[in-house]
């Protein structure tokens, strides 16, 4: 079952539209951008399981190429240390699967803050919320899947100047710990952006490969494969895995300025829309992934 199979991208696009109203009706805006969060993670988790299958169907693609030159001895040594460095990146996806999810567990804390009724206990959710990302981030800070490094790709962040709201429990939360949610936002971004650049050099072998198969079966005599203009097609596109990533960092990026515009009360109408938007679009790319995965 898929980690994101309770909150999937199907239910999450509708809670988008339903909120897009809400945006412009100036309803709490801590509530939209929560539900806005909330769907990142739900699309961002399809994210997470596409790249770990794509990493394994790209290396088992190599090795059976690779496979007809070793003896014996190079090809059990050669599969034992690809599923080594396997085991050890899908343990990172893993990893920033659960930041996600806390992130989202956090953002749930910060909406109901911002309700005037709110009690100690939600000051409480997300301070605890916190103290466990703060207790993973480390980890997730010095992983690396393969040669790639996630510290590498973690943008500079700008501490937001917390504006004054009239729920003190919010302000409080804001003041104390704005500047490390959009830490915490910003490792999410470059997580993703370390998925891409990993993906993006192991397709590229199998590309590569492809590409001269294609040429080949172009070249030669004999007539060409019936799949041969449809393969041609998919190997000059981006791979999914990658488009996907790629949008998931950027969507990371997009949620880390607008929860900065949130805090400093700058965030209007126009930008939970193009919030909205924007995380609309990478759920649409989770549920193709999921689509094709049936």
């Amino acid at each position: 079952m898929r980690p994101c199979k309770r909150f999937g991208a199907a239910f999450a696009v509708a809670v988008l539209l339903a909120i897009t109203g809400c945006a412009t009706a100036r309803l709490n805006r801590f509530n939209t951008f929560s539900q806005a969060g909330v769907a990142y993670v739900a699309a961002s988790q399809t994210v997470i399981q596409n790249a770990g299958t794509a990493a394994v169907n790209t290396d088992s693609a190599l090795l059976l190429r690779s496979r007809p030159n070793l003896d014996q001895s190079q090809r059990t040594a050669r599969l034992t240390a690809s599923n080594t460095l396997l085991k050890q990146r899908l343990q990172v996806l893993q990893l920033i699967s659960v930041h996600g999810k806390l992130l989202q567990a956090y953002f749930e804390a910060l909406s109901s803050l911002s309700d005037a009724k709110a009690t100690n206990s939600a000051g409480t959710a997300a301070q605890g919320v916190y103290d466990s990302l703060a207790k993973m981030s480390p980890d997730l800070k010095n992983a690396k899947m393969g040669a790639t490094s996630v510290s590498s790709f973690i943008p500079t962040v700008t501490a937001p100047v917390v504006a004054t709201f009239k729920v003190h429990a919010l302000n409080e939360e804001l003041k104390v710990r704005s500047k490390d949610i959009a830490n915490e936002l910003a490792l999410q971004e470059a997580a993703f952006s370390a998925i891409e650049a990993e993906l993006k050099t192991d397709t590229q072998e199998q590309q590569n490969f492809s590409e001269t198969d294609s040429i080949n079966q172009f070249a030669a005599e004999k007539p060409l494969p019936a799949e041969w203009a449809s393969q041609r097609l998919t190997l000059l596109s981006t791979p999914a895995a990658v488009a996907s990533a790629d949008a998931a960092s950027k969507a990371a990026a997009h949620l880390r300025s607008a929860f900065t515009a949130l805090v400093e009360n700058r965030l209007d109408s126009a930008d939970l829309e193009s919030l909205i938007s924007d995380m609309s679009n990478l759920l649409t790319i989770a549920q193709s992934i999921e689509g094709a995965e049936k």
